[in-house]
């Protein structure tokens, strides 16, 4: 399990939310007190004056030691910022590197998809469980074809994949930000865990809103300030409209 922050707010990110982040990949209170190691990345696209750019950047090192961390945090300013960003702890010391850190990027016909997920599912519910990457690769690769293939939207996939991989995981946490020319960025995050395979204490799922914010439940620990909590089962999107 990892910790996950999705935004979509206005000139700049918050930067008590930005260190209560950092703050849980150090020292994670929900998880035995372990830190979340494994590298780190976002993905964040900025708007302003009409024009728009994207960032997208990973890492190895962890986010709390990472100089470049605070340098990109420095350049989301603009009229308009939506990303996500991921500090991992990974499963399996096989799958530790860059090319497994999230978020994943992959291009669609229409799209620029970038992706990230907390938790851990059943390999067994995918076509090719063997396929050497993350199970959190295999539920985007399993993403981009519902959305490839289905003339549903972006939205609805997600949602539906949500439905039908919860029996098999135990979190499906995740945010998934999108973008084309016409319609611009959007971000998206769901909200799922399986109680009947969790591991960890229940509270170490839960996701919370705070404004702007979406994340898990360590950010909302150290953030210290009233959140919402997102409703199980729930995909969001995430609009300061």
């Amino acid at each position: 399990m990892c910790r996950l922050l999705a935004f979509n707010t206005k000139e700049r990110v918050d930067t008590d939310v930005i260190r209560a982040f950092v703050d849980a990949a150090r020292n994670d209170v929900y998880f035995r007190y372990v830190s979340h190691s494994h590298g780190w990345g976002i993905a964040a696209i900025v708007e302003k004056e009409g024009k728009q750019r994207i960032i997208y950047y990973k890492s190895v090192e962890p986010i709390y030691e990472d100089d470049m961390f605070y340098n990109i945090v420095e350049s989301l300013k603009g009229n308009r910022i939506i990303g996500i960003v991921h500090a991992r702890k990974a499963g399996k010391e096989f799958l530790i590197g860059l090319r497994h850190n999230h978020p994943y990027h992959l291009k669609i016909r229409s799209h620029d998809l970038y992706f990230a997920h907390n938790g851990s599912i059943n390999r067994k519910a995918f076509e090719h469980p063997d396929y050497p990457s993350t199970d959190s690769y295999l539920f985007f690769l399993e993403l981009v074809k519902n959305v490839e293939n289905s003339p549903i939207s972006i939205e609805k996939a997600y949602s539906k994949l949500i439905l039908e991989l919860g029996r098999y995981s135990s979190s499906l946490n995740s945010a998934l930000l999108t973008f084309n020319e016409v319609e611009g960025p959007e971000v998206y995050f769901a909200h799922y865990y399986n109680k009947e395979r969790i591991k960890e204490i229940e509270e170490y799922y839960r996701v919370y809103r705070y404004g702007d914010y979406v994340f898990s439940s360590t950010i909302a620990y150290y953030l210290g300030k009233k959140v919402e909590s997102v409703e199980l089962g729930s995909v969001i999107r995430l609009s300061n409209d």
